[in-house]
């Protein structure tokens, strides 16, 4: 929820510089910088998606390591199975 309010807050600076550079965008004479803020959503959403990608690949890992192949072979679908109730939970509650 941080990371969506962080992108939303840059977007919402955007659109009012967008606003006070240019007061015809007010009218429609001229057309907003559409561009600029598909840019900084996009780079919102890669930047705040590097935490949970390299936490699902080293976990495996690190537990492999740590704990050899049968806790990773306990590891992946206990994860599995957790995130398909989180799922669930989340499509019916409307958290999705």
């Amino acid at each position: 929820m941080k990371s969506v309010g962080k992108a939303a807050l840059e977007m919402v600076f955007e659109i009012r510089r967008q606003l006070s550079d240019n007061p015809k965008i007010r009218t429609g004479e001229v057309n907003p910088d559409y561009e600029r803020c598909v840019s900084i959503s996009t780079q919102a959403s890669l930047r705040e998606m590097v935490g949970p990608g390299a936490l699902v690949i080293i976990t495996p890992l690190l537990v492999g390591l740590v704990f050899g192949p049968r806790a990773v072979a306990g590891l992946l679908p206990g994860a599995l199975v957790s995130g398909v109730q989180m799922a669930i939970s989340s499509s019916n509650t409307g958290g999705a």
